[in-house]
């Protein structure tokens, strides 16, 4: 009996806190429903194409591209790494000192002309005219020295071409 009495004092009070909590899941399946609204219309324009293109194969064929361009990636990489290699044996530096062999012989028809890489290793030419002809030397450069005997300009040229690097 004690129930019956507890709810006929506060009958108006349980019917509030019941319209309240009506009230409150009323608005949550409101927005619920709101949300399920927009996910079906996101998912019907994400599938409309699919009587077009077929989904998974687009998927399968980006993943297909992405490896390829992996592999490229690679053999790009392998290629720089080639070329870098390669610019440490070219020549980065030239440099030519023109001279008069025997003065007196009318101009600096002579010259040495220095060509070196980066890790001072090359060749020289040392082309001297004189009344008879024109003779041409080479001579090695190995770390920035050579095994012959040098001229002065043939040091002053090699120097020269050290400097540019």
């Amino acid at each position: 009996m004690e129930i019956y009495q507890y709810i006929n004092n506060y009958t108006t009070d349980i019917i509030a806190i019941l319209i309240i909590v009506i009230s409150l899941l009323t608005l949550t399946t409101l927005l619920q429903f709101i949300t399920i609204l927009r996910l079906k219309k996101k998912y019907r324009s994400f599938t409309s194409l699919s009587s077009e293109i077929n989904i998974e194969d687009v998927l399968i064929n980006n993943q297909e591209s992405i490896k390829n361009l992996m592999n490229d990636k690679m053999i790009i990489q392998d290629d720089i790494r080639k070329i870098y290699e390669s610019l440490n044996k070219t020549f980065e530096s030239v440099a030519m000192h023109k001279y008069d062999a025997f003065g007196g012989m009318g101009g600096k028809l002579s010259a040495v002309i220095v060509l070196i890489n980066k890790n001072l290793d090359g060749f020289l030419l040392n082309s001297i005219n004189t009344r008879e002809g024109s003779h041409l030397y080479t001579k090695q450069i190995i770390r920035g020295k050579t095994e012959q005997a040098l001229s002065k300009e043939e040091q002053d040229t090699i120097k020269m071409a050290i400097e540019q690097i």
